[in-house]
């Protein structure tokens, strides 16, 4: 594997690249600041398959680098880790709004980056090999009614939707945020009440996009309290609210079933669908493990009707 890291202490990058050579990663390439990084990976004619940035650099910070490297052909699904010292939930925000695949803090423990660095490089060549396949299906497509190239139960990338994240990175960010600011956030399951009519009466595009319209409404009506989203699978969203930022989640829930049912029927001409809220669930663990159960607590009681005013434990 091949690694670019960016960091303005030479120190660091000496150490990151005595580590990685330990890993069995010694194809690694430094660069002292965000500009020569961005000039390394426009200029080299061979891909990096990892990058590992710090955050807090002159010129060009590691969130405005992570930014600009998404927009470079071929670096729309390679992993980025952010390696920083810096814990502030505001950063940690920044980064994976702006497309960071993990958050990694220093000090670090080495053998927790190596599982980082394997766990993120193994998921960018699932996603490359899901698009590769889901464009050979769209080619090759005879019966558009019955076929698809995904399950109902599968999570989506919905690359149109600002602020909504593939899954794995959304399960980096809650885990992050439950163990380190377990204070700070809560998690939200949002249902698409017929998922799975539109998935069994559809062409993968056409569910695609009425899931698309309906995370769309779903970002916009909790735009100001929410920090990150993903399509979880199965007609469902979870979002990441800022628990500094009350949400009537009363108010929310009403509001959901009147734009999905309006967008939908005007844009879409699938017919009128609706949204239900689950628990608001607190994002409070002290491992990544426990944080994982917690987004599945929150899906839990979004499959199942439930009165909106309801609060998790």
């Amino acid at each position: 594997m091949r690694i670019l890291a960016v960091d303005d202490e030479p120190s660091i990058l000496e150490l990151l690249t005595q580590i990685l050579a330990v890993f069995g990663y010694e194809e690694v390439v430094t660069a002292p600041n965000g500009r020569d990084a961005l000039e390394i990976l426009r200029s080299d004619p061979k891909p990096f398959d990892c990058l590992l940035l710090d955050v807090q650099m002159p010129q060009m910070n590691g969130i405005d680098l992570c930014e600009a490297v998404r927009s470079l052909p071929g670096y729309r699904f390679t992993p980025i880790i952010m390696v920083t010292a810096m814990v502030q939930k505001q950063y940690i925000d920044d980064a994976f709004e702006v497309g960071a695949s993990d958050y990694v803090t220093k000090p670090f423990e080495f053998e927790d980056l190596k599982q980082r660095l394997s766990d993120a490089y193994r998921l960018a060549a699932e996603r490359k090999a899901a698009i590769l396949a889901m464009e050979a299906f769209d080619n090759a497509q005879t019966d558009s009614k019955v076929a698809h190239e995904f399950q109902l139960g599968d999570p989506l990338v919905l690359n149109t939707l600002a602020g909504c994240q593939g899954l794995a990175e959304f399960e980096n960010y809650v885990g992050k945020i439950a163990t380190s600011h377990p204070l700070d956030a809560s998690v939200l399951a949002v249902k698409v009440e017929d998922a799975d009519w539109v998935y069994r009466n559809s062409t993968s595009d056409v569910f695609r996009s009425v899931m698309s319209a309906a995370g769309r409404e779903i970002l916009s009506a909790t735009q100001g309290a929410r920090s990150l989203a993903t399509y979880w699978g199965n007609g469902v969203f979870l979002v990441v609210l800022d628990n500094n930022c009350p949400v009537d989640i009363q108010g929310l829930a009403n509001r959901m079933a009147e734009i999905a049912t309006t967008s939908d029927s005007e844009n879409l001409s699938i017919g009128n669908i609706s949204c239900r809220l689950g628990e608001v669930v607190p994002l409070r663990a002290t491992t990544k493990l426990e944080a994982l159960f917690l987004i599945d607590k929150a899906v839990e009681t979004a499959e199942v009707p439930f009165s909106p005013m309801t609060m998790a434990g």
